[in-house]
């Protein structure tokens, strides 16, 4: 008979835990979800702002309260000016911009906020007895900023705790506070706490906190803080029901529009008078309700009575007062034309105006207003703004160029380490290096397909701050994605007749477009008499041309130039190895062949798969899925298979599915020629045999959440351990298959204390759960056994 242990229990020490998968987020307000890019562009009641890429600030518009600065603009201007200090230096190092009513704001890179314009409410932040300042002024009670929003006659800003400060008017409790109608320096909002985003309607607040949760408080007279009330003073923030999983909020004068992580849905509540919230009607919602028809969105911004929306590409939606041109009222989302490749929008209004500006990815700014509308559709269509250019872009990171993604995180003094983890890896910690200044650089080099992934700063997972995609997993988990286009690593591509010809300065000199520069690029060859045709530049970054050309052999070369040279050079086609060099002349050119047979071009028509719509696995099930392109005589019948959760599913390219995990995903597989897709579902369960957890009798040690991938744990007896008796049946680690995992014993403190560490170069995977066991046959070297077996739940963090 085995004499008991007085006390004998499994303590687990020296825990370093990684952030926990379902609650990655730092202790500061740091890049959960939110739209990570900082305000660039920005509108009031009449006056406009843009941040430029110098750090500058630029406005134009109506001057009546020096919301313009002091630019010597009075009272109004259409031309864009940069803002002044008092001393006549230009207002630089800036990183965001906000525009109130008739003020401004601005957020430096150290954290500092300035404002300028109206002070009737103390908006500003400093004296009432200034009623309207025309030179920024830093408020100097705040610091550590790291967002800023402007209403009215209010302002707010979240520092690097999560904490928000308001000031300004306070008539519906817009500050946060029920002591006093106006307050001219910052107060603390107490009730509300890890805020990462803020807006600002016109007598409203919202915060968009670190959890995806939405809160609001102020006024409530039509809704717009969508608790289903409609009281008109609200000083206590309230949670927003039914939120979750927020990405990006945005405030207009009576109404509040919130965009989801995965992009799938735009929600809005409040004021509907113009159709603002994009439901098809025009009454007032007292909660959030889907906008019809927004998918694949980008980013969302609001005027005074219309709403706004980039999608997937670049395209510009609208709906809401003045929001089809010539037409008062528009009550479900239409595209603006004019431009197509928008990366950052906002508006602004007041009365009877609404305005919309609109970044391209070059730069220059577009803007609409309700005189805005094509003379023949009379729909709503972009103008560009003359006098201004090279807006700031945040949205240039991870930088694709062709299959070269360069990613980057901007850190602070207090960043020790940066790592990349991701789809496109196997989740295997890749290192970023800091090039200087903190910030932290890693080039690598990825097929197409589209990729989750996250970056570990200081050991706590964190999505990227300067990519605006972002997703949500099936166990909530929130990624940025990364996506790379198809390209070209041989060139110029021939079909038939038709020749695209593509440059890329990396495979030419070996520098991306962020340090090439490149501005114009060019093809002259015998094909053209020799005479330049200018290629365009791509999203991917490249840049490309599609020619017909008559069968034969020609010569060619690019023409290029960069920003920093007045004059273009000659390169050669680093894709093409077929180069020959006149041996009279000494010049090196390219060589392309064009067949003169013509080949008919079949197009694809259609795509089917042999399984689904519906597809069950289970963990470690492998299955694969053939297609079938049609006609059968399709020019090209390439296609590439993705997986909306790669996590959960993996597909490689032959279209072979790997379950990994329990959940759902969809796997689709698209034609390369006309983009036929077809989907299928697929389910992934756990196997039969599953833990069952937790066991009855056993000592239960909790659940441990966020565990590194190679964790080594340790157990501590009160006795030396029989050794014999410690081995892969009495103490082991079982995956959520009930599969035991490689695991190593190890003696430790002379055999008292028992580390098991991963084996066999195993690697605990992210996101998955494991489930450890000590039976009660483990005994100390005198006989003893545990009183009773031991049983922890561990799950490992991304």
């Amino acid at each position: 008979m085995f004499i008991q242990l007085k006390r004998t229990f499994v303590m687990l020490v020296a825990l370093v835990l990684l952030t926990p998968l379902f609650s990655p987020f730092g202790e500061k307000a740091a890049a959960y979800g939110v739209m990570n890019h900082e305000r660039v562009v920005d509108a009031g009641n009449k006056h406009f702002v843009i941040l430029k890429e110098d750090g500058s600030v630029w406005s134009w518009g109506d001057n009546t309260f020096g919301q313009l600065g002091s630019n010597g603009i009075s009272p109004s201007s259409n031309k864009p000016a940069p803002i002044q200090k008092q001393d006549g230096n230009r207002l630089l190092n800036i990183k965001a911009i906000a525009a109130g009513g008739d003020h401004t704001v601005a957020l430096d890179n150290n954290g500092n906020v300035w404002t300028w314009g109206r002070n009737a409410y103390g908006q500003l932040g400093h004296s009432a007895s200034v009623k309207k300042n025309e030179h920024p002024t830093q408020v100097k009670e705040l610091s550590n900023i790291i967002a800023v929003a402007a209403g009215d006659h209010h302002t707010l800003a979240v520092d690097v705790s999560g904490q928000v400060w308001a000031w300004g008017r306070n008539a519906y409790g817009q500050l946060g506070s029920s002591v006093g109608s106006t307050m001219i320096t910052p107060t603390l909002v107490s009730s509300v706490s890890n805020v990462i985003a803020v807006a600002a309607g016109a007598e409203h607040s919202v915060a968009l906190k670190r959890d995806g949760t939405v809160w609001a408080w102020g006024r409530n007279t039509v809704g717009q803080l969508g608790n289903g009330e409609t009281t008109d003073v609200n000083y206590t923030p309230m949670k927003v029901p039914g939120l979750t999983n927020i990405m990006e909020i945005a405030a207009g004068a009576n109404h509040t529009v919130a965009l989801k992580q995965d992009r799938t849905t735009v929600w809005a509540w409040g004021s509907n008078s113009y159709g603002q919230l994009g439901d098809g009607g025009r009454e007032q919602k007292l909660y959030p309700i889907q906008v019809e028809g927004m998918t694949n969105v980008e980013s969302i911004s609001t005027g005074a009575n219309h709403t706004m929306a980039i999608k997937e590409g670049g395209s510009v939606w609208m709906w809401g007062r003045n929001a089809s041109g010539t037409q008062s009222i528009r009550t479900t989302p239409i595209q603006v034309k004019g431009m197509t490749n928008a990366v950052a929008i906002g508006g602004g209004g007041y009365d009877f105006d609404d305005y919309t500006l609109a970044i391209s990815q070059e730069g220059t700014v577009w803007s609409w207003d309700k005189m805005s509308s094509d003379s023949t559709t009379k729909l709503p269509i972009f103008k560009q703004v003359s006098g201004i250019d090279n807006v700031m872009r945040y949205n240039e990171f991870p930088f694709v160029q062709g299959g070269q993604v360069l990613l980057r995180y901007i850190g602070d003094a207090n960043t020790n380490s940066v790592k990349v983890n991701g789809s496109f890896n196997d989740w295997v910690d890749l290192p970023l290096q800091n090039v200087g200044g903190n910030v932290w650089e890693l080039q690598v080099n990825l097929a197409p397909g589209e990729y989750n992934y996250g970056f570990i700063v200081n050991g706590k997972w964190t999505l990227d701050p300067l990519n605006r995609r972002k997703t949500v997993d099936d166990f909530g988990s929130p990624f940025s994605v990364l996506k790379v286009l198809p390209y070209a690593t041989t060139g110029p591509s021939i079909d038939n007749r038709e020749v695209t010809f593509i440059y890329d300065s990396y495979a030419d000199h070996n520098k991306l477009e962020l340090d090439a520069e490149t501005e114009y690029v060019a093809v002259r060859g015998s094909f053209s008499n020799w005479v330049e045709i200018p290629l365009e530049k791509q999203t991917n970054n490249t840049w490309t041309l599609t020619k017909t050309i008559e069968p034969g052999d020609y010569y060619y070369t690019f023409v290029v130039r960069d920003k920093r040279s007045s004059n273009a050079v000659e390169r050669i086609d680093a894709l093409n190895p077929n180069i020959e060099t006149n041996s009279v002349t000494g010049l090196t050119r390219n060589k392309l062949h064009v067949d003169e047979e013509l080949v008919i071009k079949v197009p694809v028509t259609g795509i089917t798969v042999d399984k689904g719509p519906n597809l069950d696995l289970v963990v470690g099930e492998q299955e694969t899925i053939r297609e079938t392109v049609r006609p059968s005589n399709a020019s090209n019948k390439n296609v590439i298979w993705t997986s909306s959760n790669p996590s959960i599913v993996n597909v490689d390219a032959t279209g072979k599915l790997t379950a990994l995990s329990k959940g759902t995903a969809v796997v689709a597989v698209s034609t390369v020629d006309g983009g036929k897709i077809a989907m299928v579902n697929v389910t992934v369960n756990e196997r039969d045999n599953a833990v069952s957890y937790p066991r009855v009798g056993y000592k239960d040690q909790g659940h441990r959440t966020g565990v590194s991938t190679n964790k080594s744990w340790k157990i501590s007896f009160s006795e030396e351990l029989d050794w014999s008796t410690v081995h892969l049946q009495s103490v082991y680690v079982l995956n959520d298959s009930g599969v035991k995992v490689p695991i190593a014993h190890i003696s430790r403190n002379n055999g008292r204390t028992l580390e098991l560490r991963p084996a066999d170069g195993f690697q605990y995977q992210r996101g998955a759960t494991y489930y450890l066991f000590v039976e009660k046959t483990v005994q100390t070297k005198y006989g003893k056994a545990l009183k009773e077996p031991v049983q922890m739940k561990f799950t490992i963090g991304l």
